[in-house]
């Protein structure tokens, strides 16, 4: 598959935009179009006013808390939009006016929302082939939108960390474990493959010669896109599998992280702990592509 379409959807309760540098790195380097798609919340509930309570001045109190509520979200957008137009002029990306259609690529939109960041971004990834989400050490609510870009659109997810200390042209990383979310991931990586220095394919296993078989069908895939890999096995020693594969990425300096996403079930991660749920929660250094 190719990427050509790439969401960032950015909630405005954070005020770290990380979702931006990596995209638009990854726009440069496959010829994409990016929409950033900014989505102010409504302000949080406030139970009724009390005739006695306004007496009291309660309801001016709340009206003054709405408006600055409001102020924090436009300042917010606003800090976006600059970051916006900052890496777009960095990178050379060209900026599409609110109507214009992307003719030469790499190209970016900005576009702005009202509503419930996890259902908005959700509804609008199934028109992409990609989306950018914040590693959810940031913010709980990414790591929603990331599952549920992952599971019910079907869409992979690119997770920026919180810092970028490698490109997306450094090596790449195959986090290999057999499961068919994870040739699905790879799949959908090619262009990302494609274009890195070179690829790597580790598996976690404490028994080398069990993964060796299915080490060597990848490499042969991989071989027939133009793509040259080396694969091995390492041990989890005392880690969990997700601590290991996290830590040879940064110990390898890997420009990308490729796996697959909830090979077990969803439930079954939440309730004893996966490889998922531990890079979604601790991805702060290196960008994963995750696909279910």
């Amino acid at each position: 598959m190719s990427i050509k379409r790439i969401l960032v959807p950015l909630p405005g309760l954070i005020e770290q935009f990380s979702e931006i540098d990596i995209a638009m790195a990854a726009a440069k380097a496959l010829a994409a179009h990016v929409e950033v798609m900014f989505v102010s919340e409504p302000p949080p509930v406030t139970r009724a006013v009390s005739g006695s309570e306004m007496a009291y001045g309660r309801g001016t109190v709340v009206a003054a808390q709405i408006n600055r509520y409001a102020e924090e979200q436009e300042k917010r957008a606003q800090q976006a939009r600059d970051r916006f137009m900052q890496v777009c002029s960095a990178n050379g990306i060209r900026i599409l006016g609110p109507s214009e259609e992307p003719g030469s690529l790499p190209a970016a939109s900005w576009r702005e929302t009202q509503g419930t960041y996890v259902s908005l971004a959700t509804a609008r990834a199934a028109a992409f082939d990609l989306m950018v989400a914040a590693s959810s050490a940031v913010m709980a609510s990414l790591r929603e939108v990331a599952e549920e870009s992952l599971l019910q659109t079907r869409r992979p997810v690119l997770l920026a960390p919180s810092r970028l200390q490698t490109n997306l042209t450094d090596t790449a990383m195959i986090a290999w474990d057999e499961s068919p979310e994870c040739w699905h991931a790879v799949s959908s990586a090619i262009p990302f493959l494609t274009i890195a220095n070179s690829v790597q394919v580790i598996s976690v296993d404490r028994k080398p010669e069990t993964r060796r078989a299915s080490q060597e069908e990848m490499l042969a895939y991989l071989r027939c896109h133009g793509i040259a890999a080396t694969g091995r096995v390492v041990a989890p020693h005392l880690r969990s599998i997700g601590d290991t594969l996290l830590a040879e990425a940064n110990d390898n300096h890997i420009g990308l992280l490729v796996m697959g996403a909830y090979s077990h079930s969803r439930w079954r991660e939440l309730l004893l702990g996966g490889a998922t749920q531990h890079i979604l929660k601790n991805a702060a250094s290196t960008p994963v592509f995750m696909a279910h």
